[in-house]
């Protein structure tokens, strides 16, 4: 059995559960564990205890956590760190990156995962190494046997690979984040901006799904059933209700017609529009191509396109939304995944989230999705009176 060395491993959180479950992560390997539970000791103690690796959380009872993770950055800048994120901001997960981690991980984090980066970088494993090494031995006598016979022509240069675009897992769905729901289960691990907010088979939550809209993530990858998918329509009718509730109380008091901007964020809908968009491949050469916008909110859209558009890229849209002209409108590619397209016109899909939109233009955008929202309830509406059917009243038999 391989004999490990002992480590100093240093956890800077003041939550008893975490430094707990840090214990509890790496009961096979033999760690000295140090725990400190305030900001202003945590550089001391680095200092002091020299740790071979630090965990380290950006939210800390007695000051800011981040600030604290800068200051030990600064202090020694080679040690191996693995940060906690309790309550996610943009200026803690920029910091975060910043910080060069090994790993970024939500509270509760993931331990399993937590501590295969802990094993792999404070550890070797002679087993696997002593493999590796006869692995090479035995490629150097081949290559060496094969130098004494007559050497084959060269065989012709193999046709270079198309990138790489993850695909949707069978039964799974990409929506949008508006419509998660508690109780759907992930389908694929979840990494925004390098940030891990939920692993492969977690199921989300109310809290999970609050931070998620407050990071700006567009779309989600889920597994859904029909029930949960019923749920999640009542949600959304439940919220117009309530927006169309305030907005009467609004008439009442006014005396006018107001339309209220309640919720308006978050509503998207289903759209079939053909446009263009324009970018630049990784070459660096500019090119146009045509697209499909099949749904569209005041902050993003899903496109559909026949190329494959590389994470981070920049696009610039070209559509018009009823009788609404948005011209190169700019937008970046958040993720880009496969889809069974029949006919393949459009086999990429991607989540768009547009970054460059000025206040005029987001607000002709509200006040658009919106009037297109309120037109297909008023719709459906007109169709329940006529036949009968619907949630809202039960088919008449007279």
């Amino acid at each position: 059995m391989q004999e490990y060395e002992q480590k100093i491993i240093l956890t800077i959180d003041a939550d008893k559960q975490i430094q707990q479950g840090v214990q509890t992560a790496l009961p096979d390997r033999p760690v000295d564990f140090k725990f400190v539970d305030s900001a202003a000791d945590a550089v001391v103690s680095l200092m002091v205890e020299a740790p071979h690796l630090v965990i380290a959380c950006t939210e800390m009872p007695d000051g800011d956590g981040v600030a604290m993770i800068g200051n030990m950055r600064a202090m020694s800048p080679d040690i191996p760190l693995i940060i906690l994120i309790g309550e996610p901001t943009r200026e803690k997960v920029m910091a975060a990156r910043a910080a060069r981690p090994l790993d970024i991980l939500l509270k509760p984090p993931d331990w399993e995962r937590l501590a295969s980066k802990v094993k792999a970088r404070l550890w070797i494993d002679l087993e696997l190494l002593r493999q590796k090494e006869e692995a090479a031995q035995q490629k150097a006598a081949k290559e060496g046997q094969k130098g004494k016979e007559q050497e084959p022509p060269p065989p012709p240069p193999e046709p270079p690979k198309p990138a790489f675009v993850e695909a949707v897992p069978k039964g799974a769905e990409v929506i949008n984040v508006n419509d998660a729901i508690a109780g759907m289960k992930i389908a694929r691990t979840l990494v925004h901006n390098e940030v891990v907010y939920g692993d492969k088979g977690q199921v989300l939550t109310d809290q999970m799904i609050k931070q998620l809209n407050r990071m700006g993530v567009p779309e989600i990858c889920v597994y859904t059933d029909p029930a949960l998918k019923r749920k999640a329509e009542e949600r959304k009718k439940a919220l117009l209700r309530q927006a169309s509730a305030v907005a009467t109380q609004q008439s009442s008091a006014g005396g006018g017609k107001v339309f209220t901007k309640v919720k308006r964020t978050a509503i998207r809908v289903e759209t079939d529009i053909i446009g263009t968009y324009k970018s630049e491949d990784e070459n660096g050469q500019p090119y146009e191509s045509q697209c499909n916008i099949v749904d569209i909110s005041a902050g993003g859209c899903a496109l559909l396109t026949a190329e494959r558009l590389r994470k981070d890229q920049v696009v610039f849209l070209t559509f018009i939304l009823k009788d609404m002209q948005m011209e190169n409108l700019r937008g970046v590619v958040r993720h880009s995944m496969a889809r069974n397209a029949k006919p393949p016109d459009f086999p990429i899909r991607s989540g768009i989230f547009f970054d460059g939109i000025t206040e005029r233009d987001k607000e002709r955008l509200f006040n658009k999705v919106f009037q297109i929202e309120r037109e297909n309830k008023q719709a459906e509406d007109k169709l329940r009176e006529r036949f009968g059917y619907g949630p809202k009243r039960r088919r008449s038999t007279q």
